[in-house]
């Protein structure tokens, strides 16, 4: 199979935030982290007004989470922008072939051969699927707003075939 694809900036921060939440437990805590922050806020704040109704809610308290985990969100952002401008090989043209002994990707940069075994899982949702490398928090980004719907199948069906799935 022969993929040719670009990882805009976008394409990254969707994969990241897709490895953040597949890659383990932790870091889904980190991924889901400002939610759960948020909706602890409101309950706590909420909760006491309710059992006491004669006790003025304070609107102040209660909304004052909305900066906050603004705050956390574009500091996540951010984080994995300075990623990407790091991470120049992800800005060339990439080049993937993919058979039943592994990978080779092609850049302007150079060739690099892996066998399947480097990879130890797979994770897919609507904009990308991921690779991540076995021992390492690396992850191959590959986007499929650049693929056609059969090299998605065909990709899907290897995957699974060669690796188990982290979306599961």
């Amino acid at each position: 199979m022969h993929i040719e694809y670009r990882i805009t900036d976008k394409d990254y921060r969707s994969a990241a935030m897709l490895a953040m939440r597949k890659r383990s437990s932790m870091s889904a805590v980190e991924y889901y982290g400002p939610y759960l922050f948020a909706i602890l806020w409101v309950a706590v704040s909420i909760v006491p007004a309710y059992f006491h109704p004669d006790a003025d809610l304070d609107l102040l308290l209660t909304l004052g989470i909305v900066p906050i985990v603004m705050g956390f969100l574009v500091l996540r952002r951010k984080q994995i922008k300075k990623e990407y401008t790091k991470l120049k090989m992800f800005h060339l043209l990439q080049v993937l072939d993919l058979d039943t002994n592994g990978l080779r990707l092609v850049t302007t940069a150079g060739t690099s051969r892996s066998a399947w075994t480097v990879y130890d899982r797979f994770a897919e949702d609507q904009k990308s699927f991921i690779l991540f490398l076995a021992g390492s928090t690396a992850i191959v980004p590959i986007p499929k707003g650049e693929l056609t719907l059969a090299q998605i199948d065909e990709l899907r069906t290897m995957l699974v075939a060669r690796m188990p799935d982290a979306t599961a």
